[in-house]
């Protein structure tokens, strides 16, 4: 029983990362977290999670139980993920409560959690989680910014709990900064390869994923120790498929002039793939 993650999903934020929970947490040998975001590092060092990471937990949380406890004949996984929500549900959290989520894993599970929020962290953060376990594995997907970015803000703007005006947005009356964050690849993703082990941080496209869902399945298996594992579920269906709306030209060509050096740097990593996006938004815009 290692009691910490062998692998850790940090975003992005929009790209395929509940693909991949729902893909990994049905797969035998394999523990996820009954809950996908515990956002655990990101609230102990990142300001902004400290304030929404608690009410963001109690409310899944919340839906949980609601689902889990309404089944009159509970099976072994329901009951596993009750006792799962009972250790979870606590206002304090700590390296020892981080541990004891792990616990719930059989002694021979590879464990993992995926929580995009983690990608944005300050190197105190990364050190922090990579004291845990010095070996994680960790798993970045990136998706063309401007289509991450313009899924946010529709994501947001469907909050119930935000007041999110995709028009103010649009005609520059309110800042695009917090949209932008978790599209910041050119920071964050050098920030986590000086702390990673070589070799031990992989990059995926949320074009990959698209296009060839299990073969994505199978090259993150394999990466992270699972060899010849076969998915339980379909893996083409959509996890949260939202409306789609139409993006503004005007905030399109925002977005681009913004996102510039995020297309820069992921061209590096991907030099044929970049410039199909690129082509795309000016062909639109």
């Amino acid at each position: 029983m290692t009691s910490h993650p062998d692998f850790i999903c940090i975003g992005a934020q929009k790209a395929a990362t509940s693909w991949l929970y729902n893909a990994l947490r049905w797969t035998p040998g394999v523990f996820l977290p009954a809950l996908k975001e515990l956002h655990y590092f990101s609230q102990v060092h990142c300001e902004d999670a400290a304030r929404y990471a608690p009410k963001q937990r109690r409310r899944r949380i919340d839906q949980f139980r609601e689902f889990h406890l309404g089944k009159i004949h509970k099976n072994k996984y329901q009951k596993m993920v009750l006792r799962q929500l009972e250790h979870i549900d606590t206002e304090t959290v700590d390296d020892d409560w981080y541990r004891g989520i792990f616990d719930f894993a059989n002694p021979d599970d590879i464990c993992g959690e995926i929580c995009p929020s983690y990608m944005t962290m300050n190197m105190r953060g990364i050190r922090h989680l990579m004291s845990m376990n010095p070996l994680v594995r960790i798993i970045v997907i990136v998706r063309d910014p401007i289509d991450r970015a313009w899924s946010h803000i529709r994501m947001l703007a469907r909050s119930e709990h935000l007041d999110i005006n995709i028009n103010a947005i649009t005609a520059g009356k309110s800042p695009l900064t917090p949209y932008l964050q978790y599209t910041d690849y050119a920071t964050a993703i050098p920030r986590w390869e000086r702390m990673a082990i070589p070799g031990r941080l992989k990059i995926i496209s949320y074009d990959q994923v698209a296009n060839d869902p299990y073969a994505v399945f199978d090259e993150v298996t394999e990466y992270i120790g699972l060899k010849d594992a076969k998915p339980r579920d379909d893996l083409t269906g959509s996890v949260f498929k939202g409306n789609q709306v139409k993006l503004p030209d005007a905030l399109r060509l925002q977005l681009l002039e913004k996102l510039a050096p995020q297309y820069e740097y992921l061209e590096t990593i991907f030099p044929d793939l970049v410039p199909t996006w690129l082509e795309r938004h000016h062909a639109t815009s």
